[in-house]
């Protein structure tokens, strides 16, 4: 296999792997063996290595003393930490978003918010998951920043164990509509404190959920 070849398999293979995160059927704290993986997905263990490494960097996996690699969890501390930062980052960039917004923006939105909400009720998982993120990397590419564009998009990926415990949840899915919707009416009405609100406000139910699953304390009943 040439180096092409073996930079596409890595490619395909760390795709694969996060999206097993994202949908659950790679668990938080769960063993990647490199032989089963080898087999199962018919790649060289040179592959599974170079997408271990690129799956560690992003911040997907963790190695663990006698465990080897492992999908990454998160302490209820370090939860909050995240969601903290996101917080900060993502209220900054709903700040130097141009109101109003924009029209070729709110088009843009407005067409990925109607294939999302068909695919939410479609529970197109696979897709909707596809489309939660370019609504959001829509969003926050207009902050006209784009080492902070780059930041959330980076911490947003760091939490991908964390949002494969709200991607299956209706209720969530449903929530998730609305404030996609919210937050395009927003940019709309040129309500800039509606706007830095749900930018935020829009992190936690997948982080509380999180925390829940691992005996956390909900921020509601703090």
């Amino acid at each position: 296999m040439n180096e092409q070849a073996l930079h596409k398999s890595e490619v395909d293979l760390v795709d694969t792997i996060r999206e097993a995160i994202i949908f659950g059927r790679l668990r938080p704290r769960e063993r990647l063996v490199e032989q089963d993986l080898s087999e199962q997905y018919n790649v060289s263990r040179h592959v599974i290595r170079a997408a271990m490494v690129t799956l560690e960097q992003i911040g997907l996996v963790t190695r663990r003393p006698n465990r080897g690699v492992v999908v990454r969890d998160f302490s209820v501390e370090e939860v909050e930490e995240l969601c903290e930062v996101r917080e900060i980052l993502q209220a900054e960039a709903a700040r130097r978003i141009p109101l109003p917004a924009p029209l070729e923006l709110i088009e843009e939105l407005e067409r990925i918010h109607a294939e999302y909400s068909a695919c939410v009720d479609k529970m197109d998982l696979k897709q909707t998951a596809v489309l939660n993120n370019a609504f959001h990397d829509t969003v926050f590419a207009a902050c006209n920043n784009r080492f902070l564009a780059e930041a959330i998009a980076t911490y947003w990926a760091r939490t991908t164990a964390i949002h494969s415990y709200a991607i299956g949840n209706p209720v969530m899915l449903q929530q998730s509509r609305l404030e996609h919707r919210e937050m395009i009416d927003a940019l709309i009405n040129a309500d800039r404190a509606a706007l830095t609100r749900l930018c935020v406000d829009h992190i936690h139910p997948a982080f509380e959920a999180y925390k829940r699953a691992h005996g956390g304390w909900d921020r509601s009943s703090a």
